[in-house]
């Protein structure tokens, strides 16, 4: 597993500390709904407040935000299943839980695919999967109690003494909650390039359409995982948008990033673990062509792959996947790094987790953007604003070389091997 150094505290006083809660907090007062999906399924809920069923009296905004939570789940997924926790579940949506639940699966709104098992899991629901295949609408959710909890769960994440539960450093954390509210899109650009996916893959275009409308109506919905990683409005968009119609403080926008970054981690895990597992010889490549950002351009040339979208999936496969015998992307890549192929699997072998190579190394991917660049850019350029993309900071385009210059430090710093 990566070690990651130990991190010294930023120096950001109590005053100015409060200063910030202060702003994204008058921000989220003035918040009066939460924008959410409404499937063509369930539109008729719109128009009423309450249904009865089964002798009770449910509320339609909680049946609408029930269906919203899952169809977000799956687009950042992409994964039809979700486990659902019934205590989760009544904290949420009271004590009729079971009658919302009951009542989707009743109208084939949702579906069970397996059952719950005493202290092993929960019941795990799919959606209909007509929901997907069909244009879903926008939803102003007024519901006050929904909003409430909604800003509650912001007001925790930038909460002091929680600290510990993060790998984003709190000061951090709080900084690029404020800066989300502080982007603009250029919404007929993007549409009219979103446009254009409607046939192609209906799922990518909902799912961007509902991005594009959140972040215009400034309805921001984010999650730190477990893993280091920020989850925003902006890390589902499409690059185009992103790098062409993203504004801050109504100023152009530019994008930053690691080249070939999953790649250049396990480099540096390869190195610091000192293992007898990988040939030397092929390290030293790999080393070179991760270090030069032309990883993804070897595999094109040696597979013989035209597009690069397909050579980082075959690479994200092998990393985060399980590795099968007859998996045809594994096939391929140890072709091309048999030793490295090898240490892979074993590494995950070791641990007894084949997700534990996607873990280690979205932490450290973490740890060295958020809690080293973006902490220097903070200590010295306090005014710049930014949002992040998981392996990218996008910026004004003003402070381009500033952010560029202290990002380069920081990568020759972490990969100096």
């Amino acid at each position: 597993m990566i070690n990651n150094p130990p991190i010294k505290d930023i120096n950001v006083s109590k005053e100015l500390s409060n200063t910030k809660s202060s702003n994204l907090v008058e921000k989220l007062n003035k918040k009066t709904f939460l924008l959410q999906f409404l499937p063509k399924s369930i539109e008729y809920l719109e128009s009423e407040k309450y249904i009865n069923f089964d002798g009770e009296k449910l509320k339609t905004t909680y049946l609408i935000d029930i269906i919203h939570n899952l169809v977000l789940k799956y687009y950042f997924k992409k994964e039809n299943r979700f486990a659902l926790n019934s205590t989760v579940l009544k904290d949420k949506y009271g004590y009729l839980y079971n009658y919302y639940i009951k009542y989707l699966v009743t109208k084939n709104i949702i579906s069970m695919k397996s059952n719950y098992k005493k202290g092993y899991s929960s019941r795990v629901y799919g959606l209909d999967e007509k929901i997907f295949k069909s244009k879903i609408k926008r939803y102003k959710n007024k519901d006050k109690v929904l909003l409430k909890k909604y800003k509650k769960k912001i007001y925790d994440t930038i909460d002091f003494s929680d600290n510990e539960n993060y790998l984003i450093k709190q000061e951090i954390r709080e900084k690029l909650i404020s800066d989300l509210f502080c982007i603009d899109i250029e919404y007929d650009r993007s549409i009219f390039f979103l446009d254009s996916l409607k046939d192609k893959d209906f799922d990518l275009y909902n799912r961007n359409v509902y991005s594009v409308d959140c972040i215009n109506d400034k309805h921001i919905f984010y999650h730190f995982d477990n893993f280091g990683r920020m989850h925003t409005n902006y890390t589902i968009l499409r690059s185009f948008i992103r790098k062409n119609c993203l504004l801050i403080d109504g100023e152009e926008t530019c994008e930053i990033d690691i080249k070939n970054s999953q790649p250049l981690f396990l480099s540096k895990l390869i190195n610091d673990i000192d293992t007898k597992w990988v040939d030397k010889e092929e390290f030293d490549i790999f080393k070179k062509l991760t270090l030069n950002g032309n990883y993804y351009q070897y595999i094109m040339d040696v597979l013989e792959i035209k597009d690069r979208k397909q050579a980082k999936d075959l690479t994200y496969k092998v990393l985060f996947g399980r590795n099968m015998v007859n998996s045809k992307a594994d096939k391929q890549f140890s072709k091309v790094f048999p030793t490295i192929h090898n240490f892979i699997k074993l590494y995950k072998k070791e641990s007894g987790d084949y997700k534990i190579m996607a873990h280690d190394l979205q932490k450290a991917e973490s740890n060295l953007i958020y809690n080293r660049i973006i902490r220097n850019v903070m200590l010295e350029y306090p005014e710049i604003k930014m949002i992040t993309v998981h392996d990218s900071i996008v910026i004004p385009k003003k402070w381009k070389d500033v952010v560029n210059n202290i990002f380069e430090m920081e990568l020759s710093n972490e990969f100096n091997f």
